[in-house]
Order: C-alpha cells, then structure tokens, then sequence
C-alpha cells in the first residue's frame, strides 16, 4: 500500500476506514518524507496512529524508507479506532507510507504480577512473610483446563534454599502464594512456569526477584514504599504524598532558590520535581535539596531525558560528570545523590510511549544499583498503558486534564484514570494522580478553587495514595503576569493542599467500612475510620448533573459535618442522611 499526500500549512490526515475491534494491537509498516522537514519545530514530521490508542514515531527529512511501528495499542470497549496517517505540525512537502499493517498482539499462556512485596522485591523482617502473585491465564480453546498445572517457585541461586506450590486445573484468575518464613535471608528468583500433560512445560515468564531481609527497612532505606503503598521519607514515617512541579534555573548557593521555595512552602508540599534542575552540576542539586530541606519538601531528579537520543540530553550533567554514554552517566548521577537524605527517589518518564517501557526498566536497573533507596515514578497520559508499565517503575503517576473547554468538560476523567491505575496494579502499587493547575488553551480557563477540590478528592476517593499538581512553573503559574491573579490562584491551591493535610492522619490508616451500601448509582465512596474513632467517608459525584445521595451508616452517630465549610448535616435515627451534590463535586463527611 503506497499514499502520497501533500500538505499545507496545518496539520492534515488520511483515515482508513477500517475501524479495530477492542483489543490490543501492533501497527507500522515503512515510510519515506525527503521534503518534510521544519526546523524550526522539532515535532514536525509523518506518522501513524491508531486513532487515540498509540502512535509511532515522527519522522521527518529522510529520502530512505524507513520501518516504523507502535506496539501495545490498546483500543477500549465502545472505542471508534480507525488508523490514520498524518503530518505532525506546520510543515510542507510530501510523504510516503508502505506496507501499512495493523495487527491484534495475542496474549501469552499467562501473566503474572507480584502482588506483594510491593517495593522492589524487599521482604523485610517486620513485614508478612507469604509472597503474593496475580496469575491470568490465557489457555485458548486447544488446551484442557485439568491437563494443566501452574507452578511457582522460590530458589536461592547461592545455596539452592527453595519452596514452592503447585496449582492443578488452574482457574483463569486467581493468586498463587510462597511462604517465606522459613526461608533463610537472602535473594531468591521467583519462576512462574504452566506445565502441560507429562510435566512438559508449555511457558515460563522471566523470574521476579525477591530480597528476604533480616531487618525492618529504615534500617537500609532512606525512603521506600510500604505494604500498604504508603510512601516513606525524611523521618521514616509514611506520608501522603502532596507534591508539586516547578522550572527554575540553578545556582550553587541555597539563596538563590529561596523565593520560589518559600512560596511553594506556604502549601504544605512535601515532595516536588524540577525538570530544569536535572541538568545541573550535582554541587547545584544539593543547594537546591538544602533549600528543599529547610521547609521539609522532598526531591525527585528528572531523567526522563537520559538517553543520547533525547532531544534535552543533559551536557550540563555529561560535563559534571565526565561522561557521555547514557548508562555511565546515569550510574554516575544516581550514585553521587545516593548519600543525599533530601533525594527520595527519580522522575523517570512523563508521559511517555509503551515502546519506553524496556529501556526504562533497564534505567530502573542502573539507579537501583546504586541508589537501592527511594522510588521511581513515571506518569502516563494513557491510563490503559499501565498494564506495561507496572512492572518497570515504583509508582505509577496518571495526569488526567480534563479543563480544555469553556464548558462542559469531562471533570470525572480524574477519578476514571485513577480508578483505572489501581486497579492495572491490583491496588498493589502506589498510584499519585497530577492534578491541572494551569490553563490548557487560549480559550480554557484556569481550575477554580472548587475545581482543584473535587479533582483533589475525586483522586483520593478512587485509591490515589499521592496528589501532585502541574505546576508552579513555565506554563503554568509561572506565566501569570498579574501579580493579583497570580496570589488568588496560588492561594487557592494552598487552601485546597492545607485540608488534605489536615486529613493526613485518617488518609494514612486502612479502608473501613462505614456505610451499609452505595449512596446513589453517580456517588463514589471511600470510607476510613480514625484512630479516635472518628469514621470519614470521602464522597463525590461522578455525574455531571446534580445528584441526591442517601447514606446509611453501620453504626449510629451524633453528628455528621461535611468538613469544606464545615457545615452541619441532619441526621435521622441516628443512622441516615442526606445531602445533594452539584455534577462532579466532592466532599469529605466526618461522623462522630
């Protein structure tokens, strides 16, 4: 197959009208564009997509053909998918697309997912011993259910200390366990294996590595993930990750960062990626951390751009460092921030393409090595791509912005990603939901306050562990020119952050069950219950009409206060109350 088009000034497109089922799916073929070419913007060029699932890459300025491809495009139930070929950007000229193909990627025997430990392979001496794995199969119709077996097994390679269970006539989901207890510290290999008839063995995933320690993990790590995916830092305890983005230039002195700084102290962040920052001297880096420090913030570097292919390679690093090759410049950098307390873990991908995910995972590698602590995060633009990404990051990020219109936007979009997230990782991941604090285009508006508040809590509802917010930088905030405006929409980004904060205690304990059912078919609820005894129930409407929402409570109380305003709620016999939600809106009950 051969097209050739011609642009114009804009952006243009040819669809097929072939249109993909649901499923996943590769595509690619080859492609030539000798005259498409813009210097002045590098993202011109051709390509091809699969409508909203995946694209490949751009190219641009090349007289060769070239293959091309997008793996793992994950077309949803009630998607319209066609694939297309388009000219990315304002450019001019011709190009051409062969052998064009799109094709449905078909699934292995199985799949498996480490459930727990849920940090790095870390099973430490103060945790629960038995190993955890989800299991999906994917038999087909030619192999029998009762001829198979499932197999998974524990081996320390060093002096062959082993366990292992069996599973016969495996169900299509379930979670196969080890029990660890007896095992004697150290690292072990966990193989998943399905055997057929006569014990042959029909596939095998790559092993899973787990590290049994005799020791409770502040005693090795300056900040880890726990059982229960809360993020640990600075003093060991767990937190609840309030976190924000910035640019900013660098300097070798802690002053010269203290403005920013201090504004963003007056939320109560507690962790905060800067994108500039990542290319400067690491003498700079901890200046920076030393300011960060002052107010108690947190700091993950941005690598996302570590790769000699990368448009913003760091020279400033390369020259500080001594080295041009990606995996010594890495190794380097993550080793000299190894011994910095106020460095918890990486910024490794935003919003990257599935093709990243191997060379991150090998990144992933490199930074363990030699900076075993902390936690990687990536932050994906595509919620259904977390299925790739689970097992190559810490913590998996989504940054739904759902404020592109005057009107009519789809605010329910942050709790649908996050919700999406955790359950791609079993709820056995952190997930940190970025929440829009910027205006998207010319004709959008920026978040009003009430906004950030049920985009805040609508996250936390679905299970988000962390909240970040994009940004107090270029773009963003940084681009206010009205001092006025700027204070107004800053504070209310502060109000917002200060009651989570305040909530922080209740958000660090486990779910509990407070209400006998669901409110209302559009109300999504969390409910928590304090150490006091004091029982929360996080709500928000999931509708962009108004809803009424009737909630009954397990137990009797004495009062019932939607926290925003604190305002006072009837209840009836002690057990039942009702309250109406405007389309989207969130709020926090507290019950006594």
């Amino acid at each position: 197959m051969e097209n050739t088009y011609s642009c114009g000034p804009f952006a243009e497109r040819v669809v097929n009208e072939f249109v993909a089922p649901p499923g996943v799916y590769s595509i690619g073929g080859e492609i030539k564009a000798p005259d498409l070419i813009d210097p002045k913007r590098p993202i011109a060029g051709a390509q091809m997509d699969l409508f909203t699932a995946c694209e490949t890459e751009l190219v641009n300025g090349t007289s060769d053909w070239l293959e091309f491809a997008g793996k793992h495009c994950i077309v949803a139930p009630g998607t319209n998918s066609p694939f297309r070929i388009a000219i990315n950007g304002k450019s001019s000229g011709s190009f051409w697309f062969a052998n064009m193909y799109v094709r449905k990627e078909i699934a292995p025997l199985f799949q498996t997912f480490m459930l727990y430990p849920n940090h790095r392979g870390y099973l430490f001496a103060d945790q629960a011993q038995e190993v955890r794995v989800a299991v999906r199969l994917n038999p087909g119709a030619y192999l029998r259910r009762e001829d198979l077996v499932f197999q998974l097994e524990a081996v320390r390679p060093d002096s062959g200390a082993k366990t292992d269970h069996s599973y016969q006539s495996p169900a299509d989901d379930f979670t196969a366990t080890l029990d660890f207890g007896p095992l004697p510290a150290g690292a072990y290999q966990v193989r998943a294996t399905l055997l057929g008839r006569d014990g042959k063995v029909l596939f095998e995933q790559p092993p899973y590595r787990v590290v049994k320690v005799n020791s409770e993990p502040g005693a090795l790590l300056k900040a880890w993930i726990d059982d229960r995916n809360l993020a640990h830092f600075g003093d060991g305890a767990p937190h609840f990750v309030i976190g924000i983005y910035d640019t900013s230039g660098y300097s070798n002195s802690p002053k010269y960062y203290a403005p920013a700084i201090n504004e963003i102290s007056q939320a109560p962040i507690n962790m905060l990626i800067n994108y500039f920052i990542t290319n400067a001297p690491i003498s700079a880096i901890n200046a920076y951390t030393d300011a960060l420090q002052e107010h108690g913030i947190f700091f993950l570097p941005t690598v996302n751009n570590f790769y000699e292919d990368a448009r913003g390679y760091p020279k400033g690093a390369v020259k500080d460092l001594g080295s041009s090759k990606q995996d010594e410049l890495i190794a380097r950098y993550s080793n000299a921030l190894a011994e910095e307390r106020a460095i918890v873990g990486y910024y490794v991908q935003d919003e990257p393409t599935v093709d990243e995910v191997a060379r991150t995972f090998h990144q992933y590698q490199i930074i363990k090595a030699n900076d075993p602590a902390g936690f990687n995060l990536a932050v994906l633009d595509r919620p259904r791509d977390v299925q790739f990404w689970k097992d190559a990051v810490d913590v998996v990020g989504v940054d739904p912005y759902p404020l592109w219109l005057p009107v009519e936007n789809y605010i329910a979009e942050v709790g649908d990603w996050t919700r999406m997230a955790v359950q791609a990782v079993h709820a056995s991941r952190p997930v940190w939901t970025v929440i829009q604090f910027y205006q998207a285009t010319a004709i959008a508006s920026w978040p009003t306050e009430q906004q950030l508040h049920d985009m805040s809590w609508m996250a936390i509802a679905e299970g988000a562990s962390g909240v970040f917010y994009w940004s107090h930088g270029m773009r963003a905030l940084g681009w206010v020119r009205d001092p006025a405006e700027k204070a107004a929409l800053w504070g209310s980004l502060v109000r917002v952050t200060k009651e989570i904060k305040d909530l922080e205690p209740v958000l660090l304990r486990p779910d509990t069950q407070v209400l006998t059912a669901k409110p209302s078919q559009d109300i999504v609820t969390r409910e928590k219950t304090g150490a006091d005894g004091v029982r929360y129930v996080i709500a928000y409407n999931h509708g962009s009409a108004a809803a009424l929402a009737r909630f009954v409570l397990q137990s009797p109380a004495q009062s019932v206060t939607v926290r925003r305003g604190m305002v006072k709620i009837e209840i009836k016999d002690g057990k039942t109350f009702a309250d109406e939600f405007d389309g989207y809106e969130a709020k926090v009950y507290e019950i006594r």
